[in-house]
């Protein structure tokens, strides 16, 4: 998951836990395949669970209570053998998934300000939240989101692990006024990096440029 800045102090034993389970689920690609897909398809359907009954973080931390029983309804269902796998440990990556979406809703509520406090700093461009760096390359989902001070434009940069291969997975997706644009996947990291280098450049360009058109009308 990546613990970002901003996590409420109250959450953060809670965000480390599930941190670690991702970090215990993850790592099975390498190992058992077989075994890491079906935890992969359980905890997908323990997202869905969480997304449907957690508006909140506190709804979040209730919903947990009944997460290892609803794992369990959810396996008989799809058939799948879960003795092998560590439902509290299944229920907790399936948890970080949906922590992570609360964690950026509030996060972003919070970008105003920082988007002040960089713009009276003279800044083009803010991060509005990242991942922790102790997790790096631990868990299966990091996200880093920059804004463009004078546009509001997003700038997201994605790093996934791809399901199937194990493999990372390196994407860029800007969102600006009119919505966001496709997600661009790269190859490999520096390609990544330097995208994204190059599409800063490209809004700071096209900013200027329509607000030269502005101020000559």
């Amino acid at each position: 998951m990546g613990l970002m800045p901003g996590i409420p102090e109250e959450y953060r034993a809670l965000a480390a836990r599930l941190t670690t389970a991702e970090g215990q689920i993850f790592p099975l690609v390498m190992v058992d395949p077989e075994r890491y897909q079906r935890a992969v398809t359980l905890i997908g359907l323990l997202s869905q669970y969480f997304t449907e009954r957690a508006a909140s973080l506190e709804d979040l931390a209730r919903a947990r209570a009944d997460a290892v029983a609803t794992a369990r309804d959810l396996a008989s269902r799809q058939a799948l053998v879960t003795s092998d796998l560590d439902l509290e440990v299944v229920a907790d990556a399936a948890m970080s998934q949906r922590f992570r979406s609360l964690l950026v809703l509030e996060v972003r509520n919070q970008t105003d300000a920082r988007l002040d406090d960089a713009r009276r700093a003279g800044l083009a461009w803010v991060g509005v939240s990242e991942p922790d760096a102790a997790s790096l390359g631990m868990t299966p989902h990091q996200e880093w989101v920059d804004v463009h001070i004078a546009s509001r434009t997003e700038l997201v940069r994605t790093i996934a692990m791809d399901l199937d291969t194990g493999s990372p997975k390196f994407s860029i997706t800007v969102s600006g006024p009119h919505g966001a644009e496709s997600a661009v996947t790269f190859g490999d990291r520096q390609q990544w990096l330097s995208a994204a280098d190059a599409l800063r450049e490209t809004i700071e360009a096209e900013y200027d440029y329509s607000a030269d058109q502005d101020s000559s009308r």
